[in-house]
C-alpha cells in the first residue's frame, strides 16, 4: 500500500537550508520507490530551482501560470482567496480538478514517472507580485494517484498567502542556524492553526552526532516534531556551488529512511482515524 499516494506535501524553511536540494532527492526517492511524483516549483525567486537540480538540460520548461492566463488572470490569494479557474471557464478548479493529460507538454520536464512544473519565476525588474505563483501553488491538484512535493519560497510568507490549505503534510527543513528553528517553531503552530498536526522537520547539513544531538533538543524544547537527519553532504554542496544536478549522494540512504518513516506515522494517524 503506498501511503503517500494522493498526499500533497509542501516543503519549507529558511534560505539556505537546503530545501530545493532535499525535494529533489524526495521526489527521486519516491519515484524509485514506486510512486509516481509531481514537483511544484513554487520559489518565484530562485532562478534555477528543481529544474537545475534534476537535469542537466538547458530546455526549462515554460511557466505552468501561463496556462492558467498568467498574472493578469490568476490574482494573489491575499487579495482575492476564491479559487483560480481554467484560462475559458469561471468554474473553481477545486471543483474540476486537472488531469495531467490536459497540461501540454511545454509546460512540464518528465523523468520516468516523475513530473516537474516550474510555476514562475521574477526575471524583470519591477514586474509585479509573485503573490499569484501562491495561487497556483496551493490550487494545482492533480487527478490520479500522485505525490505532490511543493517547494515554496523560504520564509514563511506562504502563509499569509494561504499556500498550506490544500497540502496533507508539511515539512520544514533546518539547518543548523538560531534562525531555522525559530521558524520551524513558527511553522508549526502555524500549521495547527489550519487545523493540522501533520508538521515535521528534518534536520539538514549535520556534521556531528554532537551537532544532531543539539538539533534534536531544540526542536523538542520548540515542540516541533522531528522525522530525521541528513548528513553534510559533500556531493550535494558541490552541486550547489556549480550550479548543477545533483549526482548520487549518500543522503539518498537518510533520505530512504526519512521517507519510511513518513509512511508508518501516516499509516498510524490513518489506522486510528
Amino acid at each position: 500500500m503506498k501511503i503517500l499516494k494522493n498526499k500533497r506535501i509542501l516543503v519549507c524553511g529558511k534560505g539556505g537550508s537546503g530545501k530545493s536540494s532535499v525535494v529533489s532527492l524526495l521526489g527521486k526517492s519516491l519515484l524509485k520507490n514506486g510512486y509516481r511524483v509531481i514537483l511544484l516549483d513554487a520559489d518565484a525567486s530562485n532562478p534555477g530551482g528543481l529544474f537545475r537540480l534534476l537535469s542537466d538540460k538547458k530546455d526549462v520548461p515554460e511557466p505552468l501560470i501561463e496556462f492558467f492566463g498568467g498574472r493578469e488572470k490568476v490574482t494573489c490569494p491575499s487579495d482575492d482567496p476564491s479559487p483560480m479557474t481554467r484560462i475559458n471557464s469561471n468554474l473553481p478548479i477545486n471543483e474540476t480538478v486537472i488531469d495531467l493529460s490536459e497540461i501540454p507538454e511545454k509546460y512540464s520536464f518528465k523523468k520516468k514517472d516523475l513530473t516537474l512544473f516550474q510555476i514562475g519565476k521574477i526575471k524583470e525588474a519591477c514586474e509585479g507580485c509573485d503573490g499569484p505563483m501562491s495561487k497556483v501553488a496551493r490550487d494545482f491538484i492533480v487527478k490520479g494517484d500522485f505525490v505532490t512535493l511543493i517547494d515554496v519560497e523560504a520564509g514563511i510568507e506562504h502563509f499569509g498567502r494561504g499556500v498550506e490549505k490544500n497540502v496533507d503534510v508539511v515539512l520544514v527543513i533546518v539547518d543548523p542556524t538560531f534562525e531555522s528553528f525559530v521558524i520551524a517553531e513558527i511553522v508549526a503552530k502555524m500549521t495547527s492553526y489550519l487545523g493540522s498536526n501533520n508538521v515535521w522537520a528534518i534536520l539538514n547539513k549535520v556534521d556531528s552526532k554532537e551537532i544532531e544531538l543539539i538539533m534534536q533538543n531544540s526542536l523538542k524544547k520548540r515542540e516541533v516534531n522531528y522525522l530525521g537527519s541528513i548528513n553534510f553532504d559533500k556531493e550535494i554542496h558541490k552541486a550547489g556551488l556549480e550550479g548543477k544536478m545533483i549526482a548520487q549522494c549518500k543522503a539518498e540512504k537518510k533520505i530512504e529512511g526519512i521517507i519510511k518513516k513518513l509512511e508508518n506515522l501516516l499509516e498510524i494517524e490513518m489506522e486510528y482515524k
